[in-house]
């Protein structure tokens, strides 16, 4: 074919060219597999020189070697071949970056010998070049004897050099660019997993007040139950925000807003189902490369749970400082209540040892009487700190026999009386029932002390004794006509080393009489309780059940 005839006349050049600007590879990135068009320019620059025979070898920049990539006619044998730079014919076009036209290859020293010669006489090479770089070579031979590459072909072929390394540079270009972009989406399915699983709220929201959520993860759901797009709508969170929070939140919006300093909140939210929680809102806003604010970015946390436990912390460091203060207040009653019958004891005891044989009868017998009171007080005091200890460690159980209830709270109030000057009335029923004489005994006698210590000395007291109104037992009731027991009290007052209104401050009791009252008649299976007496004052009522005797 004459020389004169090239690929850029007429349409044959414009669909080359356009092909060229319009290669692609295939999803592995394999650029010789764009469509064909390597194979055709090997095919067109075979055409324009006249001969079948072409090929197009590329470098393998990993292995350091330069493989037949793509062949024709006797070439096409030939694909897979690998040779080393200076290797071959191939090998010197890339050591020298120079076309090299060889006019009769059998007879070549250079030649590569797994090559058959007698298929090849004059043989071409040009190179491949990208960025000043070879990245391959393009060749062309002749199988007849006698013909030879002119220059005029050598320009032709290196023509079709020159596009198929455009054509290869294009493919690089968009592997890469299919590269980068599955990447970026890779790394956009990994960002958006994560910002749609992270237990949180993300969001953006429009730069103005009340905007409108432009983003929001599906956590808003998860966490509150409203779709993204119910919480989307402008001014929607507002409606969400707890009413008594809402003014604080808003004003803090507001003046975020203006000053475009990041916005941080703890508020309470209702959540579709009406239920309230506690979030940590926190945002900053966006600017442009000029500074102009774009929109608000931040994050949602659900805090209900941290809240809660400050709560329960707080209540129990609450608690904790009012056990210590009753702890203190519990430790000074002990200390006054124990020191004013030794005292007493003492007292006496010195006066009866220096001076009973010379005091009158009466007088010594006076002082016996409360001598004895004075120890009893003592004696009790004891037996109620450490009863109480045995029955926070639950080592005490009731020792049940039948007891005639009514004669023990008659001896109880008449002992009472003789110690404190004041007898109560006793109103009982005969009545036996099963159930531990010492602990009952205890109860009548701490419901007597209590009474006695919240009442002036003329108050009138009761005993009573009575069949329960339903059921089989005994209930016992301490009444007086004193202030009575405010209703807000009437269930602390049992609890431990609490002091109720009235309490003399000369002598404020220990606060845990009642407390034994109410763990006693628990012991029996029973309850203890205070209410308004009819007419006024008090009635402490302890309800105790009956049971088989004990053997």
């Amino acid at each position: 074919m004459s020389g004169s005839v090239g690929p850029w006349s007429g349409s044959w050049g414009a669909a080359m060219s356009a092909e060229v600007d319009g290669v692609e590879a295939r999803a592995d990135g394999d650029h010789l597999a764009a469509g064909g068009l390597l194979e055709r320019i090997v095919a067109w620059a075979g055409q324009v020189v006249g001969t079948p025979n072409g090929y197009i070898c590329l470098i393998e920049p990993a292995s350091g070697e330069m493989v037949l990539r793509l062949g024709t006619g006797a070439y096409s044998g030939l694909v897979g071949l690998r040779m080393l730079k200076r290797e071959g014919l191939s090998g010197r076009v890339w050591e020298t970056g120079q076309p090299l036209a060889i006019p009769d290859y059998s007879r070549w020293d250079g030649r590569v010998p797994q090559i058959a010669a007698e298929n090849f006489r004059a043989v071409l090479g040009v190179p491949l070049v990208s960025g000043g770089t070879v990245i391959g070579v393009i060749g062309l031979a002749f199988s007849e004897p006698g013909r030879v590459f002119s220059d005029d072909e050598v320009t032709q072929v290196s023509r079709f050099a020159e596009v198929a390394s455009i054509a290869l540079d294009n493919a690089r270009l968009y592997a890469a660019a299919q590269q980068e972009l599955a990447e970026r989406k890779k790394a956009e399915r990994r960002f958006r997993t994560l910002v749609e699983e992270i237990p949180a709220i993300v969001y953006s929201e429009e730069f103005e007040v009340g905007g409108a959520r432009q983003y929001i993860n599906r956590q808003v759901e998860v966490l509150f139950g409203f779709t993204a797009e119910e919480s989307g709508r402008a001014n929607f969170w507002k409606t969400a925000v707890h009413p008594d929070d809402l003014e604080r939140v808003l004003a803090e919006e507001a003046r975020c807003e203006q000053t475009g300093e990041p916005f941080r909140m703890e508020y309470r939210f209702f959540t579709k189902s009406g239920e309230v929680k506690w979030v940590r809102d926190q945002c900053v806003l966006v600017h442009d490369e000029n500074g102009r604010p774009l929109f608000w970015q931040g994050v949602i946390v659900d805090i209900t749970d941290i809240k809660r436990a400050l709560e329960r912390e707080q209540e129990a460091t609450q608690r904790l400082r009012a056990l210590d203060r009753m702890k203190n207040t519990f430790l000074d009653a002990v200390s006054h209540e124990l020191r004013t019958p030794l005292a007493a004891i003492v007292g006496i005891g010195l006066t009866l040892e220096h001076k009973a044989d010379s005091m009158a009868e009466a007088d010594r017998s006076d002082l016996y009487t409360r001598l004895v009171a004075n120890a009893r007080k003592l004696d009790r005091l004891l037996n109620d700190l450490l009863d109480l200890d045995r029955l926070t460690h639950g080592i005490v159980a009731p020792k049940r026999r039948p007891t005639d209830v009514a004669a023990l709270a008659a001896r109880i109030a008449d002992d009472w009386g003789l110690l404190n000057g004041r007898r109560p009335q006793v109103v009982a029923q005969p009545l036996t029932v099963s159930l531990d004489p010492g602990k009952v005994e205890r109860i009548i006698e701490n419901l007597l002390a209590n009474a006695a210590r919240h009442t002036p000395p003329d108050t009138p007291v009761w005993v009573r004794v009575e069949h329960p109104a339903a059921g089989a037992g005994v209930l016992l009731a301490v009444e007086d006509a004193g202030a009575g027991v405010p209703a807000e009290l009437r269930d602390s007052v049992f609890e431990p080393f609490r002091q109720g209104p009235g309490t003399p401050t000369h002598a404020p009791g220990v606060g845990i009489g009642l407390t034994l009252v109410a763990r006693f008649a628990e012991l029996h299976g029973g309850r203890a309780w205070v209410e308004e007496r009819p007419g006024g004052g008090s009635s402490f009522r302890v309800l105790i059940p009956d049971a088989p005797q004990e053997g």
